[in-house]
């Protein structure tokens, strides 16, 4: 059994100062909070609770006051059909619950509507209805949407919180717990790519599709139902293949192909910020995620990664699919098994081809990876996650895997090589050098990454214009890393 050390006792309080009266700028900003606390409250005021009881159900009450300033009553909620917001200017605030009982529909929507805000509500499902077909909350087509400090739960779906082909959507301080579910991964088509289906578990806790300057800030995201472990595995029959085709496609390797297993059974993101081609301009920074396949998947251009704080995961986070121009600074990734960080061009991948003005093809748009800089996180507790055990000593992947930064080759022969790269001041620390407790005694472990920081050089298209710098790497059971510092 391993797990972290006990905290040391806390040290006993310094003592109080001596007050000292206030200074004058100090007095002017109480002032100015007190102002402030009060205008928010005067706001909060001047929006009566809704008289739910002169309408025939929730949806029409909403409908009635929609574009203005809509406070429900505390209490909670039954519906059968998912709150739509469509009308521009809408604010919905609780406190309070709505209960889903239809897997089929998302909990609320927000439809092709623009200067919507939604806060302070709990949403979940029933008990006996949480395996879901729909998100917990869903914006689609619309712009300036807020959701703030929502408590999304029990939404065992694909996605707990989504937007889609929107803009300036924010989701901040909001809590989203138990959001995966059993699924069938269906990677069937296209045919020459994968070709097969598996058991899995799957669900992401946030998630922004084709949204344009987007901010995911402070949110909590956790699975607590479904741990990685072989309970889970056994129960759902995880990473048994459903679907076999008669000829592996390229992204099937054979070790699948021939025993009708896949060990990648675990899917699914924290936050997943997806669609290279439309989505930019996003920023993920001060959240908490934990018990994810993928701790933030990145796929797209522009994107901040700031000042979070992953904690279990396969990996901590990754950027692929045409992701340019992604800042990764100043995050914690800690007990991840695979990878802590992964970069690479993926299927979607592609360089900008000419138009045949003769014959009317449209011009394909380039899609690559690059422009990117890693800097100043730290990997620390590498391969103590709770899926740890499906992944410690599984070398028959190649060097790439099982690496705490990994910068590697295209998905396929035709992606353009990831290029630009800036690596440094990051941590790679091994933690199992200074004793771990295994069942009930400390004693050291070897580090369960190969190296600190890879940069695959054997496989082609191979990345281009590495920069390693100033990083301090614990070295792997085959070393710190397999490029110098300030390596092309």
């Amino acid at each position: 059994m391993l797990c972290l050390p006990p905290r040391p006792d806390a040290e006993p309080p310094a003592p109080e100062p001596l007050l000292q009266p206030p200074t004058v700028p100090a007095i002017r900003i109480r002032r100015c909070l007190a102002l402030l606390a009060l205008a928010v409250a005067v706001a909060t005021a001047s929006a009566a609770p809704l008289d739910i009881s002169a309408y025939p159900n929730l949806q029409a009450a909403i409908d009635a006051h929609a574009g203005g300033i809509i406070q429900l009553p505390p209490g909670e909620y039954t519906i059968d059909r998912a709150l739509t917001l469509h009308r521009e200017g809408t604010e919905l605030h609780g406190p309070a619950r709505i209960v889903q009982t239809n897997p089929k529909e998302p909990i609320l929507r927000v439809v092709k509507t623009a200067r919507v805000r939604v806060a302070n509500l709990s949403l979940t499902r029933a008990v006996d209805r949480q395996q879901a077909e729909a998100p917990g909350v869903d914006v689609v087509g619309s712009q300036d949407v807020e959701l703030l400090q929502l408590r999304v739960s029990d939404n065992h779906s694909r996605s707990s919180i989504r937007a889609e082909n929107s803009r300036d959507v924010s989701v901040a301080g909001c809590t989203v717990i138990n959001y995966k579910g059993p699924v069938i991964d269906d990677r069937t088509a296209p045919h020459h790519l994968s070709g097969y289906a598996f058991k899995a578990i799957d669900g992401t806790g946030i998630q922004m599709v084709a949204v344009q300057n987007g901010i995911i800030r402070d949110n909590r995201i956790q699975e607590i139902r479904l741990p990685a472990n072989k309970d889970t595995v056994a129960r759902y029959g995880l990473g048994q293949l459903t679907v076999v085709p008669k000829e592996r496609g390229r992204l099937m390797s054979q070790e699948i192909f021939d025993t009708r297993f896949t060990n990648n059974w675990h899917q699914g993101s924290g936050i997943h910020v997806s669609n290279p081609m439309a989505t930019s301009h996003v920023l993920v920074t001060g959240n908490f995620i934990e018990n994810a396949g993928q701790g933030v998947d990145v796929h797209g251009d522009n994107v901040t990664l700031s000042h979070n704080i992953v904690r279990s995961a396969i990996i901590g986070m990754k950027a692929m699919h045409g992701s340019k121009n992604v800042l990764i600074d100043g995050n914690q990734f800690s007990h991840v098994d695979l990878w802590g960080i992964m970069l690479m061009p993926g299927a979607a991948s592609q360089v900008s081809a000419n138009a045949d003005t003769a014959s009317g093809r449209k011009v394909a748009a380039e899609n690559v990876d690059g422009g990117t800089v890693v800097s100043n996180n730290i990997i620390s507790w590498f391969g103590y996650g709770e899926n740890s055990w499906n992944w410690v000593g599984d070398t028959s992947k190649g060097p790439a895997t099982l690496c705490a930064i990994a910068v590697r080759a295209g998905q396929i022969e035709e992606n353009p090589s990831i290029h630009d790269i800036l690596i440094t001041g990051n941590v790679v620390y091994d933690n199992g050098r200074d004793t771990v407790l295994v069942d009930g005694r400390w004693i050291k472990q070897p580090p369960r990454y190969r190296y600190a920081l890879y940069v695959e050089r054997e496989v082609q298209p191979a990345p281009v214009n590495v920069k390693v710098y100033a990083n301090l790497l614990s070295p792997g059971s085959l070393g710190a890393s397999n490029v110098p510092d300030s390596a092309n």
